[in-house]
This record gives C-alpha cells, sequence and structure tokens, in this order.
C-alpha cells in the first residue's frame, strides 16, 4: 500500500486542478502517466514491494507499443509506393506531359479519360484544387464553354 496515503492524497488534490486545467485528455493522460512513473522510480522500497518489475529480457512498454504500430505497417500498403492509383495532381502533370490540354477540355473529360485509359477511377474535386492551381501558376489557362463550365488548355 501507499506510505503516507494522506499526504498523497492532498497532493493529488493540488495536482487535479493543474491537470483539469488541461482540455486535452491525451495530455491529461501523459501528465499522470508520468507523475505515476516519477513516483515509482522516487520510491525508496527496499523490498520492491510497490509496483511489479518487468521480466528481465522482456519488453518495455514503449517497445511494445512500437512493435503493434510496425505490425500495423506491415499489413498496410504505403503511400507514394505504387500502392495505388496517384493523386490528382500527379495524373494532371502527367496529362499535362503528354500534351492532353493541347486542345480544351472540361475536368469531366479529365475524369472519363483516366477512366478509360488508365483504368484509374477519380472524382471531379480530385482534379478541381490542382487544375486551379496549373492554372495560377501559368501551366495551364481555362475559358468557360457555351455550357458554362471551365475548359482547360495549355498556356
Amino acid at each position: 500500500m501507499i506510505k503516507n496515503f494522506n499526504t498523497v492524497k492532498s497532493q493529488l488534490r493540488e495536482l487535479a486542478e493543474v491537470i483539469n486545467g488541461f482540455k486535452s485528455e491525451a495530455v491529461q493522460l501523459r501528465l499522470i502517466e508520468l507523475v505515476f512513473e516519477a513516483a515509482r522510480d522516487d520510491s525508496d522500497d527496499p523490498e520492491g514491494g510497490g509496483e511489479p518489475k518487468r521480466a528481465a529480457g522482456s519488453p518495455t512498454r514503449k517497445a511494445r507499443r512500437a512493435g503493434k504500430q510496425s505490425a500495423a505497417a506491415d499489413t498496410a500498403p504505403e503511400k507514394g509506393k505504387g500502392s495505388g492509383r496517384p493523386g490528382g495532381k500527379s495524373m494532371l502533370d502527367r496529362l499535362v506531359a503528354k500534351g492532353f490540354f493541347k486542345k480544351p477540355t472540361t475536368i469531366k473529360q479529365v475524369v472519363e479519360h483516366c477512366e478509360h485509359n488508365f483504368a484509374f477511377k477519380y472524382k471531379q474535386p480530385d482534379f478541381s484544387g490542382a487544375l486551379g492551381r496549373l492554372t495560377r501558376s501559368g501551366t495551364l489557362t481555362r475559358k468557360k464553354n457555351a455550357d458554362k463550365q471551365y475548359e482547360y488548355s495549355q498556356s
């Protein structure tokens, strides 16, 4: 059991005010963990009657957590490593390099072209931001057609 229980209890009350001042529950839990780790390290119990010690050779909590994360990383595909379709920006860069935008093209036509010629499914929002950036940078220009849709072409 804890020596000087009443002293520890009053200290915890004071500490609770500080800890509850943080809005993030994760921060609160981490602070509490730090306090208990410090208390365990400072305990002067020569017989080791407090928290049980870790068996020699067994991993620490941090090592176990890292092991779980690496196991999850082994099963999940890595981003940017050919695990799926390219993003909207990289696909547009590819199309610009191939001269796809030499004739005026709507965003809907870009989506259909990618689906038919590359077998990648995109939605219009996947390209809208990148098309805007390419337009602002001067790589592409845009004009409204008769249907009031923007058509993008190479400058």
